[in-house]
């Protein structure tokens, strides 16, 4: 067991985001989020340490579109800085720290692109001359499991690019 200074850690996902277009319709989807911020992780604690992030989606209607027009999307996660959905991993220079992403707070399905054991978030929107701006927010569920013994930093950090193909 290693000796330390302090209990806690603190972790940040930085969650990156991309949209990509597809077909013919001239719909504008852009991606907000700010990123997913675990409470302080402690190597003694028995419990998991949740967190969790909201990702908004918001699709709106182009001069050139005719109204009504539903927009279906796909969203997927990258592995991050761990390149495997089975385990992501916080890092700093000289360790790293086990967690995944979900797709609800059962925290059984891992939100990725649809490989590796992993599932990615699909709905649409109906954008319509009345409602001709949509957003959708998903939300992604962090845990990262207890008594992982990993140094003393409040810098543990991982990129996830968050895509949406619409």
């Amino acid at each position: 067991m290693r000796a330390f200074a302090s209990w806690h850690r603190r972790a940040l996902v930085s969650l990156l985001l991309a949209a990509a277009a597809g077909g013919a319709s001239a719909v504008t989807c852009t991606l907000s989020t700010a990123g997913l911020a675990f409470p302080a992780y402690s190597v003694f604690n028995a419990a998991a340490t949740n967190g969790n992030a909201t990702i908004s989606l918001t699709c709106s209607l182009d001069a050139s579109d005719n109204p009504p027009l539903t927009v279906s999307y796909v969203m997927s996660l990258s592995t991050g800085s761990s390149n495997s959905y089975v385990q992501r991993t916080l890092k700093i220079p000289t360790d790293q720290l086990g967690y995944n992403i979900y797709t609800s707070n059962t925290y059984s399905t891992v939100w990725g692109n649809g490989n590796g054991g992993s599932s990615s978030q699909s709905g649409s929107l109906m954008l319509t001359s009345g409602q001709p701006r949509r957003t959708e927010n998903k939300t992604a569920f962090g845990r990262i499991p207890p008594l992982q013994d990993v140094s003393v930093s409040n810098n543990y950090v991982d990129n996830i690019t968050v895509t949406v193909t619409y």
